[in-house]
């Protein structure tokens, strides 16, 4: 931050905290200045906590004339009120991409396991504009819309319900995590909704201090506080507490399947790390790459809120599904002569590579470091997650591999 900024700050007499960042971690062996260059760029240049939040991490990147601003609001549905997100991520969906059409600014809502997040980039002269675009997001849903935005939600779940990769994956995540809202929501919760229980949703959401907003440009991150502070939302809201769980049914699906549809789920280890997470199902991937059958097979890290799993399906006709199935039940301990310290550093080195490079412009750095600090509760996951891929070695794989093999999955299966 510049001394101009903080004078301004002064000058305006309000406490906030401003944080210049640093990396400032022991240096890892055979770190050298690609490296540390490499973590640093995942580190915001400055935070900014206001009083009554919301908390802004800023990166001081890219060109003079784009700025990306990412809001993530904290969500958890109860399982009646699956799918209320989705009306609330349609709604301001809608509102966001009319004005950004106005200005030709790239406006963006979408739903993850842990938040509802609202994403906007445009030219820095726009800036103003582009805090009135986050603002129209980010109000109180509207009751005469609701059935609209219902209906959309509807088709949106019952396509994903008609192809085996969709249906297979709801049925998964059901069992990896019974009780569980699905994201998409379903058939009996959309059903029960009405637009005064997704205003409560919003109401005990979409609060102040609640927000992560991650900001990346060209410009001095002092400009950004208005839109900070004037998102048009409370500091305060509701109790956060959610009503009573009543059973609304689970959304199966039954598509048309002329081939049979497996799928394996192993809840994961908390103990292990994201990183050795990642490598080890890159390498559980390769194995069956290394190797294919006569038949279609992949490999999956999935996030269940703040729980991973990682999945193994695939597809095959009848003649050859028993094949499939003993491939993907005992791909672990297929993989685990396979770990050596070569596949381990080439599949972190990989993985390294990826994340550099998925965070090219200020909306996917955003993007990504947002979905980081959702995930752990970090501004600075990725650069730690980036320092772990450096550590990772063979005992941590193994023992990823040895806990699978030790763990019961669960199983699901489409026929025709």
């Amino acid at each position: 931050m510049t001394a101009l900024s903080l004078l301004v700050l002064l000058s305006l007499g309000i406490p906030w905290t401003v944080e210049p960042v640093g990396f400032d971690e022991p240096s890892m062996p055979g770190e050298h200045g690609g490296t540390v260059q490499a973590l640093e760029a995942f580190l915001p240049d400055t935070v900014i906590r206001p009083p009554g939040g919301p908390e802004l991490a800023f990166f001081n990147v890219g060109s003079s004339e784009v700025v990306s601003i990412r809001v993530s609001v904290p969500l958890v549905e109860a399982v009646e009120e699956a799918g209320a997100a989705q009306i609330l991520r349609i709604q301001a969906r809608d509102r966001m991409q009319t004005l950004a059409n106005r200005i030709g600014a790239r406006a963006q809502v979408h739903r993850t396991g842990q938040a509802l997040v609202y994403h906007v980039s445009g030219a820095v002269e726009d800036l103003d504009f582009l805090g009135w675009i986050l603002r129209a997001g980010l109000a109180e849903p509207e009751a005469d819309r609701f059935e609209a935005a219902r209906r959309e939600a509807r088709i949106d779940l019952q396509q994903r319900q008609e192809t085996p990769e969709g249906a297979l994956a709801l049925r998964l995540l059901t069992a990896l995590a019974p009780g569980a809202a699905p994201l998409q929501g379903s058939e009996g919760a959309l059903d029960r909704l009405d637009s005064a229980r997704v205003t409560a949703l919003w109401s005990r959401s979409h609060l102040r201090g609640e927000l992560r907003i991650v900001a990346a440009g060209r410009l001095d991150p002092v400009l950004l506080l208005p839109i900070v502070t004037d998102l048009g939302l409370p500091e305060d809201g509701p109790t956060a507490q959610q009503p009573p769980s009543e059973s609304t049914g689970t959304s199966r699906g039954a598509p048309e399947v002329i081939r049979e549809w497996i799928g394996f789920g192993w809840e994961l280890n908390s103990e292990d790390t994201h990183a050795a997470q990642l490598v080890s199902a890159r390498l559980l991937s390769q194995t069956l790459r290394d190797a294919p059958g006569s038949y279609e097979a992949s490999v999956e890290l999935w996030e269940i809120g703040r729980r991973r799993a990682v999945v193994v399906s695939g597809a095959a006709y009848p003649g050859n599904l028993p094949s499939l199935r003993q491939r993907l039940s005992g791909l672990p301990e297929e993989a685990r002569p396979r770990v050596d310290d070569v596949r381990v550093e080439a599949a972190a080195s990989a993985l390294r590579t990826e994340l550099r490079a998925a965070a090219r412009t200020p909306w996917d750095l955003t993007e990504l470091v947002g979905q980081g600090w959702d995930s752990q509760g970090s501004a600075r996951a990725v650069a730690d997650l980036l320092q772990d891929l450096e550590r990772v070695d063979v005992d941590a794989v193994l023992s990823f591999l040895d806990y699978l093999q030790s763990a019961s999955p669960v199983r699901e299966e489409l026929t025709p």
